[in-house]
């Protein structure tokens, strides 16, 4: 373990997120964010965000900007500054919860527990796509850099978009489950999926034509 810090809270929901190699964000139900940062071979708190009025689902980060998605599924888009912290955007929710998010160029793509999947320009603060990509909830979605989302659900189903044209690229089921994690595998089309209550990680491989 290298930073453990206790914090007095009704409860911290959300994962954490890191903006540059020496801080750390970290999402609690109260609808906070809390700055930690790297001082003397230690981190210390040193900012609170507040502009979320629900518990936080998820973080992401991308240089400077700061992406916080929570249980009402409201999208809120953060810049450092010189020693503070800017809100650039919100993007309202619509009650459902924004359990996963990933960004490319200049997108911030939610996973919503209703099955849909979000794409905002976060730059003009336009919605570009709204996709009924699943049955059932997303647990997670991650994108590459070619442009290629992948999104899981519990409904068993594994998705792959291409942003480029915002079109189902492929889709395939894993029957009986419920899966809760992908990553591309950095730098290639490769990815891997986590499914609950199951030990193996998963790993698939484009076929090249």
């Amino acid at each position: 373990i290298l930073f453990c810090v206790k914090y007095r809270s009704s409860g911290i929901n959300a994962e954490y997120g890191g903006v540059g190699s020496d801080t750390i964000a970290v999402g609690l139900s109260s609808g906070r964010i809390l700055i930690f940062k790297k001082e003397s071979g230690s981190f210390t708190l040193t900012d609170t965000l507040q502009g979320h009025s629900n518990p936080i689902c998820d973080i992401r980060a991308s240089g400077k900007r700061l992406f916080t998605s929570d249980d009402n599924g409201c999208i809120l888009v953060w810049c450092h500054k010189s020693d503070s912290w800017d809100l650039l955007k919100t993007f309202e929710g619509a009650g459902s919860p924004c359990s996963t998010m990933a960004v490319y160029k200049d997108y911030v793509i939610g996973g919503f527990g209703s099955g849909h999947l979000r794409i905002f320009n976060y730059v003009d603060g336009s919605l570009v796509a709204e996709i009924t990509g699943h049955a059932r909830w997303i647990n997670a979605i991650d994108v590459n850099s070619s442009g290629l989302l992948a999104s899981v659900s519990e409904d068993t189903v594994v998705n792959l978009w291409d942003l480029k044209h915002f079109s189902l690229f492929h889709t395939f089921s894993i029957p009986n489950v419920q899966l809760c994690g992908v990553q591309f595998v950095q730098g290639s089309d490769d990815f891997a999926v986590s499914g609950y209550d199951m030990k193996d990680i998963m790993i698939f491989k484009r076929k090249k034509k």
